[in-house]
């Protein structure tokens, strides 16, 4: 029996489409008008709160009107709107979510300073429903505009929609994640920007292997969908082997019944009326083939195309979006969970193991496993599907073989994404033998390299446009540098290369040439050893900071712990004025295994530089029997200079075991043989150590004679070891003379004088970024400032001082320098004479401080001295 077709609706000629807007009123009554202007132009009704007084509650009233209206337009600002007593939402967020199931045209008023937080968090939500259409304006007459050609194409779609034949978009051809985006937003924003507002129409999504481009990439086509009347179409070329196989996948991913010659010009035909979103997944197997897609965005003005692939493509109007690894918890950081790394690990691993929470202790765990892993999602995500077997501290234990642990992807899951070495072995597959070369020997960097340095180790296979391929194909990453560019791998991907190099046999020749090559860079020249030279030099190897531990590293591992010896006494200052005191002690204990097969001056260097790091741990005990032993090498290898450093510790050491007496001899006998070789002819390097030698010796016996109450012999030698330190013009022993020399000048009343030998101190730790030094400079000022009356200041800098140690460590300073008067003493003194209130005020301020404000704050205060250029641009 044939249908029966429906009446028509036939409507009374004032029965036309009803658009409703929704606003605060006051705030944005131009606005509004505005808005009633574009409707009625276009011939339709307006339907405004205001129109007419009604003897209805105000709630009764809108939800009547948004019942009978078609349209809903939104125009928000700065204000919420009222809430009434006992509701929970305003009037304005009511009227929106009672508009759902209606065409929604929002319309946001920027810029808006005062945007309260609940309006705020109201646009967020609205801005993330991709079924609404979301626009800023600045003034009404803008508004307008935008209104009346909102409406004319919405009515227009609406049209087209009833026609014959008519399909809906294709919005369905997107694929649909098994698991939500975690913090994508931004990437996610910055990509709907360079469509909407930059008119971008080839966007390349680049990244390594599982840094989850496709996914972004998804994520952004369902929010811009909307505004492609064609729809989105989403194309996997994968499995696509050859670039001439390119125009069939993407006609038979567009629906097109083509074969042949005709393939690319039916495409073309296809596309050149339409205003489509095209997304190409997994292109960089395929680059060659990316002339074809520069001809269908030359031929289709309304095409734009979203491709993801680990290389760029290298075609006109190409933006590079270069997709970020997801950002992972510092060392130390106080809640992991902030960070969207260890989110990610927490809901995967929630997925297999469903009683999987985040403790105290797993918590460091995981974020230490999210920072080895690199931020990379796959990574992350092919750990976190172990925790049904391993607990987190379990699993970060194994991860020195990421390789073998990271291979539990889902089965659904193409095969080069199912374990980490897949998907790198994917990448690797893509590239030429002079590239996959040189990818293996750029494995024996760690941190970032520079030109110089990738010549120097890789030899042949480092061309620039082998080393700039690379880059372009997610291997390798452009770093910021000084003035030549620099480059790094991801840790993750640096294992790999490392595990490629290997397996090419030239193993030991990169990493002979990379230790040699850094071994040769750490030697300070000349200018180098003193002022404005040590600061660029410490700074230098600051860059090469990695490297130098890889270089030490491999020089002990391969049994040459005589270069490792070298290297470590042509670099001390660095390790140690740059807080890395910690890893020079690892080098060092590994060094004195070998120095029993040492010559005496090797043995001697090995000794005391292993005693000098135990100095600087506390160890004192050790440090002793250290630097007694190096003694007697010294002198048989005729080493005076040696002797003299190795000497001066010795008596140090002894004065802090209260054996004054024979310290002071020790120490008297060491400057009196320092003094005699004053008029020796020395190269440069020889000029610098003996100078540091007398600084050192000086100082440390005219601590022994502050400690005995001889405030005029303590002053003398506090001077000549500034002098030789000034001589030598060396950071170090000038940070220790200047200190020694304040606290001397405090003992003899000189407070003024203190404070200003401390304020120079302070500087020139800052210009070394020396902050562990800079925390004891600041406990010692504080001492002044309380015996200055300044008691509020005094708490300050004490608490600025305590939060530096806590951050930063207890650096080298301290165990060459009496600890001035601190916590215990000046504490209580400035609690007793100080209101609670005040004492809390000052030290919640000096908490609150950076290194960098506290030492402006402690230098403009003292002595008015400038900042450190270094540290005011920081």
């Amino acid at each position: 029996m044939p249908a029966v077709a429906p009446d028509p609706v036939i409507r009374t000629p004032d029965q036309r489409v009803r658009v409703f807007t929704s606003s605060t009123l006051q705030e944005l009554a131009a606005e509004r008008k505005a808005v009633q202007d574009a409707v009625t132009r276009l011939r339709l009704v307006p339907v405004m709160f205001e129109s007419g007084a009604r003897p209805h509650p105000a709630r009764q009233l809108y939800r009547a009107y948004l019942a009978q209206s078609q349209i809903f337009v939104g125009i928000y600002w700065q204000s919420y709107g009222w809430v009434a007593p006992g509701d929970e939402l305003s009037g304005l967020e009511d009227e929106y979510r009672l508009s759902a199931g209606m065409p929604r045209l929002i319309y946001v008023k920027s810029p808006a300073p005062a945007r309260e937080p609940r309006l705020a968090g109201l646009l967020a939500r609205i801005k993330a429903d991709d079924s609404v259409s979301y626009q800023r304006f600045s003034k009404p007459a803008e508004l307008q505009r935008l209104v009346e050609d909102d409406l004319a194409l919405l009515l227009s779609e609406r049209f087209e929609m009833t026609q014959p034949g008519y399909s809906a978009p294709a919005l369905a051809a997107l694929p649909a994640p098994a698991t939500p985006l975690v913090d994508r937003e931004q990437e996610v924003a910055e990509l709907e920007d360079l469509v909407v507002r930059q008119d971008a129409r080839l966007i390349t999504l680049t990244g390594p292997g599982g840094v989850g481009k496709s996914r972004l990439a998804i994520e952004a086509a369902g929010k811009l969908g909307g505004r492609f009347p064609d729809g989105v179409r989403f194309i996997d070329l994968a499995s696509v082997s050859a670039t001439d196989l390119v125009p069939a996948a993407v006609a038979a991913g567009l629906g097109l019944n083509t074969s042949g010659d005709r393939l690319v010009t039916d495409v073309v035909s296809y596309l050149r009326a339409r205003r489509l979103l095209l997304i190409l997944d997994n292109v960089e197997q395929l680059t060659d083939g990316a002339p074809l897609l520069a001809r269908l965005l030359a031929a289709a003005p309304g095409l734009v195309a979203l491709v993801t692939s680990r290389t760029v493509l290298r075609i006109r109007g190409e933006y590079e979006f270069c997709v970020p690894p997801l950002l992972v918890p510092p060392a130390g950081a106080g809640n992991p969970l902030d960070y969207p790394s260890v989110q990610l690990f927490a809901a995967r691993a929630r997925a297999v193991a469903p009683g999987f929470a985040l403790t105290g202790s797993s918590a460091r765990a995981v974020a230490e496993i999210c920072r080895r892993l690199d931020g990379l999602p796959l990574a992350i995500e092919l750990a976190a599907a172990r925790i049904r077997l391993l607990s987190p501290r379990a699993l970060l234990a194994r991860l020195d073989d990421r390789m073998s642990v990271l291979t539990a992807g889902p089965r659904d899951l193409p095969e080069r994404q199912r374990t980490l070495r897949n998907t790198l072995d994917w990448s690797f597959g893509l590239l030429s033998a002079d590239e996959q070369a040189l990818f293996a020997r750029l494995g024996a960097f760690a941190g970032t390299f520079g030109l110089p340095a990738v010549t120097a180790v890789c030899g042949d296979a480092a061309q620039m446009d082998t080393l700039s391929s690379l880059v372009d194909s997610s291997l390798v990453r452009p770093e910021a540098g000084d003035d030549e560019p620099r480059f790094s791998l991801l840790e993750t991907i640096r294992e790999y290369a490392l595990d490629r190099l290997r397996e090419s046999g030239d193993w030991d020749g990169v990493h002979d040439r990379h230790a040699a090559h850094f071994t040769a860079l750490a030697q300070p020249g000349e200018s180098e050893l003193h002022g404005a030279g040590q600061l660029a030099w410490l700074n230098r190897l600051e860059l090469r900071h990695d490297n130098l531990n890889a270089a030490l590293s491999w020089l002990i591992e391969r049994d040459q712990p005589g270069k490792a010896l070298d290297l470590v006494w042509a670099t001390w200052r660095f390790w140690w004025l740059h807080g890395h005191a910690e890893e020079l002690a690892r080098h060092a204990d590994l060094i004195l295994v070998h120095a029993d097969h040492m010559p005496p001056r090797q043995r001697a260097l090995a000794l005391s530089g292993a005693g000098f790091v135990r100095f600087a741990d506390g160890d004192q005990a050790r440090a002793r029997r250290l630097f007694k032993k190096s003694l007697p090498l010294y002198r048989q290898a005729g080493d005076r200079l040696g002797l003299g450093l190795a000497a001066a510790a010795l008596g140090h050491l002894l004065a802090a075991r209260r054996e004054a007496a024979i310290a002071s001899d020790l120490l008297e006998q060491t400057l009196g043989q320092l003094r005699e070789m004053a008029d020796q002819p020395f190269t440069e390097p020889e000029r610098v150590q003996y100078l540091l030698d007398v600084a050192l010796a000086s100082n440390f016996l005219g601590q022994i004679r502050l400690n005995q109450g001889d405030h005029r012999r303590a002053a003398e030698l506090f001077a000549d070891g500034l002098a030789a330190a000034h001589s030598a013009a060396d950071r170090f022993t000038i940070l220790v003379s200047l200190y020694d020399l304040a606290l001397g000048r405090q003992a003899g009343g000189d407070l003024d004088g203190a404070a200003d030998l401390l304020s120079q101190g302070l500087s020139l730790a800052a210009e070394a970024g020396d902050e562990p030094s800079l925390a004891y400079y600041l406990e010692a000022l504080a001492g002044v400032s309380a015996r200055q009356d300044n008691p509020e200041r005094a708490a300050s800098l004490l608490a600025e001082a305590g939060a530096l140690l806590e951050a930063k460590g207890s650096g080298w300073l301290h165990a060459y320098v009496p600890r001035a008067p601190h916590d215990d003493s000046v504490l209580a003194g400035l609690r007793a004479s100080m209101t609670g209130a005040a004492f809390e005020q000052a030290w919640t301020y000096g908490r609150s401080l950076d290194s960098t404000s506290a030492v402006r704050s402690a230098l403009e205060e003292t002595t008015r001295r400038p900042v450190p250029p270094a540290l005011a641009a920081s």
